[in-house]
């Protein structure tokens, strides 16, 4: 029983950081989109009349 206890207190750690590991990776991910304006902004020229 000790040892069922033992592995499944293992596997509940490696859960518990890969969860955490994915959460931050989707931060991460969201914040990069917030801040990354470079591809929605344009340059737009004046054209001169005449």
């Amino acid at each position: 029983m000790d040892r069922f206890l033992s592995a499944t207190k293992k596997w509940l750690k490696r859960l518990a950081m890969a969860y955490m590991l994915g959460f931050a990776n989707a931060i991460k991910q969201e914040v990069k989109t917030v801040d990354d304006t470079f591809f929605k902004t344009e340059e737009v020229q004046k054209e001169k009349k005449g």
